[in-house]
């Protein structure tokens, strides 16, 4: 799952909390007009409507931690992730933070940070940006551009198989894949490698495997991370 989830689950909470807050009155002035609030974790951004806002302002920003949902298998856990700072860029001034920074968020847990905000001096109409910075010594970051599965001289593009996480060192994972991408109706396969730095930890159907169902035959695959930060490409090979 692409870390932005932790927003998207959670925009209409944050639109929602924030309405009390940062919306002013009917009859004050609005000399700040935010164009969009943008949300930056890691590198990705995710963006939230904007609007009206008086000089000095608060947003509610609710934060789930659902690195690997998804992608996990049900019997294993999830990272914590240690929110350790957060920043707005210029023309805008961080005044507070609650709850204070760093934080832990657990697996499958929410947070709501309330930031408190000054604005620029005079008239504004743009967007706002909101960094959340994160650490964690146990933690890696897997980018996957492109996933190959090779059988024989076959070597094909798994289709949408472009995905990056935040996950433990040495986690294991899973992704499922439709093995008539690669293999023929009626082909028995017996051994199955994943390039470095990638182990199977395990396979359902187990090997060895015949492909006799011919529509969308899916294998499930257990993979286990590294132990280190991770940008690339993966081959899977049939055998």
């Amino acid at each position: 799952m692409s870390i932005m989830d932790f927003f998207k689950k959670n925009k209409k909470d944050m639109n929602n909390n924030s309405k009390s807050d940062s919306t002013p009155n009917s009859d004050s002035p609005k000399p700040i007009n935010l164009t969009a609030i943008n949300i930056r974790l890691g590198g990705d951004v995710h963006s939230l409507p904007g609007r009206a806002v008086e000089s000095t302002f608060k947003i509610d920003i609710p934060f789930n931690n659902m690195l690997g949902n998804g992608l996990l298998p049900d019997n294993l856990k999830g990272p914590d992730m240690t929110v350790s700072d957060i920043t707005v860029d210029k023309p805008f001034e961080l005044l507070s933070i609650k709850p204070a920074l760093p934080i832990d968020v657990p697996y499958l847990e929410k947070e709501v940070f309330k930031l408190e905000i000054k604005g620029p001096s005079g008239s504004y109409s743009g967007p706002l940006l909101v960094r959340f910075n994160t650490s964690s010594s146990n933690n890696v970051d897997i980018s996957i551009s492109k996933v190959f599965l090779v059988h024989n001289e076959k070597k094909i593009e798994l289709e949408g198989s472009t995905f990056s996480m935040n996950i433990k060192k040495g986690q294991v994972f899973k992704r499922d894949i439709q093995l008539y991408k690669i293999l023929s109706y009626q082909e028995k396969i017996e051994r199955i490698d994943i390039s470095n730095p990638f182990e199977i930890v395990d396979i359902k159907p187990k090997l060895p495997i015949t492909l006799n169902v011919k529509d969308s035959y899916v294998a499930s695959f257990l993979i286990k991370a590294p132990n280190f930060n991770y940008a690339g490409e993966v081959e899977i090979k049939f055998s």
